[in-house]
């Protein structure tokens, strides 16, 4: 494994949670009615010793209610506990490794937004993710700037700055002369929603699978030799989930290639942004008003093929 340039006493670069730890799956939706569950049965739990009746069984109004409601609810809840546990199993992305490489320590994150800023107000130049590269503080950004009627996206990482492209499955960072500096290139593979991107940084290659279109919890990349790097996709605070917006997803952070630099590890961060949120887009169908066409964009960015139309 490559060594570590942190500054961290103790850098982090063990191996994953074991193969059957839930932590390894790709959400924990199903965590939320196995707790319904728990709470269905401490209710009954409570509703039949409060009750006072000193005749058998269940005759007191209240209790015999809760008992009732529960009985309806309850095969609801196991259900929808195992439809969830069985649907996150089957997306959990097949990344069974057991150690991870501790290169440099990388954090991304979106500025909070202005408080006294209206919501439909751009600014012309707008900051969409702050990166910090092995403890410096902003050492790269990703930015949009408006320009002749529309919005461009750069990134900027000292005096360099590398113009951002995306198309239908692909990310690009070219300088000023057009020569591509970075490439991220989605390969579809077998099954509903399931890819593999191709990452060139600047002459080095990783690749990280995507299975389903669930928010996971973290991405692998793996290198040509094997060598694994974990990037946490970060769990936003509730007060930035109830804010909403891209300070509630863009929270990448973990480690990278310590040979990496950083207009690199910036667009690494970016395209894991970008996935998220297109994953976003594709799960929004139906419940949006206007989303209940699909987007071939995000579809294609997910690893969904588009299909063929017939006349």
């Amino acid at each position: 494994m490559s060594a570590t340039t942190t500054r961290e006493p103790d850098p982090a670069g063990g191996g994953p949670a074991a193969w059957w730890s839930p932590a390894r799956l790709g959400h924990h939706r199903y965590l939320w009615w196995a707790g319904s569950v728990l709470l269905a049965a401490l209710a009954v739990a409570l509703a039949v010793g409060s009750a006072d009746s000193p005749d058998a069984g269940i005759t007191d109004a209240g209790a015999l209610t809760v008992v009732v409601a529960v009985g309806l609810l309850a095969p609801v809840l196991v259900w929808m506990t195992g439809a969830e546990l069985v649907g996150a199993l089957r997306r959990r992305v097949a990344d069974d490794v057991r150690v991870y490489g501790t290169g440099q320590a990388v954090r991304g994150a979106a500025p909070p937004p202005h408080p006294d800023a209206p919501s439909w107000w751009r600014p012309a130049e707008d900051v969409l993710l702050h990166v910090e590269v092995d403890h410096v503080p902003d050492a790269a950004r990703v930015v949009e700037r408006a320009a002749h009627g529309s919005r461009h996206r750069f990134l900027e990482a000292g005096d360099e700055e590398l113009r951002l492209r995306s198309g239908r499955g692909t990310l690009t960072a070219s300088v000023r002369a057009g020569a591509v500096r970075h490439r991220a290139t989605r390969r579809t593979l077998p099954g509903r929603y399931r890819a593999r991107w191709e990452i060139d940084l600047d002459g080095r290659r990783l690749t990280c699978d995507v299975r389903g279109i669930q928010a996971v919890p973290r991405r692998t990349l793996l290198e040509p030799d094997g060598t694994a790097w974990l990037v946490q996709m970060g769990v936003p605070s509730l007060l930035d989930q109830l804010r909403g917006g891209r300070s509630a997803r863009l929270r990448p952070h973990g480690r990278l290639p310590e040979d990496l630099a950083p207009d690199a590890v910036a667009f690494c961060l970016w395209l894991f942004c970008e996935l998220e949120t297109h994953q976003e887009r594709v799960r929004s169908y139906g419940r949006d008003v206007g989303a209940t066409t699909p987007e071939p964009v995000a579809d294609t960015w997910t690893g969904h093929e588009e299909q063929e139309r017939i006349p």
